[in-house]
């Protein structure tokens, strides 16, 4: 512990220093860097030290510490600061922490509790809460000030036209902060129906014929399955450890969940939303991406970034290459592409040859990406510039970089195919109240659906 060597780390990670300071750990939900010693990199108040002992430390990996504040009576708190990041925000307690006494946590760090039952702190009108904050559409329309398409407020909310090429289509929307599952208005983006899950989710898929969407939840290890034709909840599937990503197949009709926390890839009959298989892989399974033509499955090893070929058949394992803190893997033709968080990079392995034959540098903290075969582009979200990154899929440079502005912290990228075969991608953001929409053939930002929560995943359906 640096500062403190006869300091306690309890066996849930649970921190105590000679003097009875407290730390909570938040982990982090990916881990930037390995090496050791880790170094801080941020504490509030900032540029402190250990011995200091401030009230919020952020390591090089990720991983936060907490200081446990002793309250009037005997309550007990950590810090409530503007200047957290959003990635300690976004961490998760170790589901075994023994939770000490009477700790109430702020509102904002609810997504760090997983299954874990610890009060929260109400929030008060002075605290930033929005005016239509959880409101379905038949609540308080009249009078209340909405968010607007162009980022201005508006009396009520109408139909708005530039969402016309997402009418007779559902949206469906989870993010880390909660555990809701929502359905959306397509024409207005508010919320139609919200759905309570038993635990926060982390990934969905829809199934091949629509019907399901199937939603992982990582602190549980389960899939919960949502039939789209009622939008109701069916019933909960129990999977491996930290059910991170999943993907469906329609040759098959199975869909294949990879377990962050085991060496498993659970596979799912959809006929009857039974797990059949569990298939034991190389490394800790993560970022599922199926081959075109649904012969192979690609993933990374979280740990390593080693990235290998899956034969769901036969469940063979193959390795192809390594790539640091993946976030993203692509197919097309005979390339397996992958982004790195760390490195800030797109990387291009050749399955023929079977090489690594480009890496191309990207903006900062790519996240996800969409590849336009007939256009022959791939779009890459950067997050941490804020910027779309657009790459041609001949020679495989950027060659145009697209501001998100208004953009907070941009994530995951769907693409919609509209009328007339206008193709437009929507954009989430996990720090702000509204999704991006993209023309695809204009390279435009046409403008904003106004949400009333943090969209981290969004699903379209016909």
């Amino acid at each position: 512990m640096g500062k403190y060597p006869e300091a306690n780390i309890r066996f849930d990670g649970f921190i105590e220093l000679p003097d009875k300071t407290a730390y909570l750990p938040i982990l982090p939900l990916v881990y930037e860097n390995h090496e050791l010693p880790l170094k801080i990199i941020q504490t509030i108040p900032a540029n402190q030290d250990f011995s200091k002992k401030p009230d919020m430390i952020l390591f090089n990996n990720n991983l936060a510490l907490l200081k446990i504040i002793k309250k009037e009576g005997e309550v007990l708190t950590v810090i409530s600061s503007t200047e957290m990041p959003l990635k300690v925000k976004l961490g998760i307690l170790p589901q075994d922490l023994v939770v000490p006494k009477g700790l109430i946590l702020p509102t904002e760090l609810k997504v760090i509790l997983g299954d874990l039952k610890i009060p929260l702190k109400e929030k008060t009108d002075k605290e930033g809460d929005i005016a239509f904050y959880n409101k379905t559409e038949n609540q308080g329309n009249v009078g209340e000030k909405q968010v607007s398409l162009l980022g201005k407020t508006t009396e009520n909310v109408f139909k708005l036209p530039e969402l016309e090429f997402l009418s007779n289509k559902k949206l469906y929307t989870i993010n880390p902060r909660d555990n809701k599952f929502y359905v959306l208005n397509s024409q207005t983006g508010r919320i139609k129906k919200t759905i309570t899950l038993s635990s926060v989710p982390s990934a969905m898929e829809v199934t091949p014929d629509n019907r399901y969407v199937l939603v992982t939840a990582a602190a549980a290890g389960k899939v919960f399955v949502i039939d789209t034709a009622n939008d109701e909840f069916v019933k909960s599937i129990d999977v491996a450890k930290f059910p991170s990503s999943i993907v469906c197949l329609a040759k098959t009709q199975k869909a294949y969940v990879a377990n962050k926390y085991s060496t498993i890839i659970s596979e799912i009959d959809l006929e009857n939303m039974q797990v059949v298989r569990e298939i034991p892989v190389t490394g800790y399974p993560d970022n599922l991406q199926p081959a075109d033509n649904e012969e192979f499955i690609f993933y990374n090893d979280y740990k390593t970034g080693n990235i290998y070929q899956l034969d769901p058949k036969t469940a063979k394992v193959t390795y192809l290459f390594q790539d640091k803190n993946v976030t993203k893997i692509g197919h097309f033709y005979r390339y397996v592409i992958s982004l790195s968080r760390d490195q800030n990079t797109l990387t291009v392995f050749d399955l023929k040859k079977g090489e690594v034959i480009k890496k191309t540098d990207v903006k900062e903290k790519p996240l996800d990406l969409i590849i336009l075969e007939k256009m022959g582009k791939i779009l890459v979200t950067c997050a941490g510039s804020g910027e779309l990154n657009v790459i041609d899929m001949e020679n495989f440079d950027v060659i145009k970089g697209i501001e998100l502005k208004n953009s907070g912290f941009p994530g995951k990228i769907e693409l919609v195919q509209g009328k007339a075969g206008k193709s437009r991608a929507l954009i989430t953001d996990y720090d702000a109240y509204e999704v991006i929409i993209y023309d695809v053939d204009t390279e435009k930002i046409l403008g904003y659906i106004p949400v009333s929560h943090i969209v981290g995943s969004m699903v379209v359906i016909d």
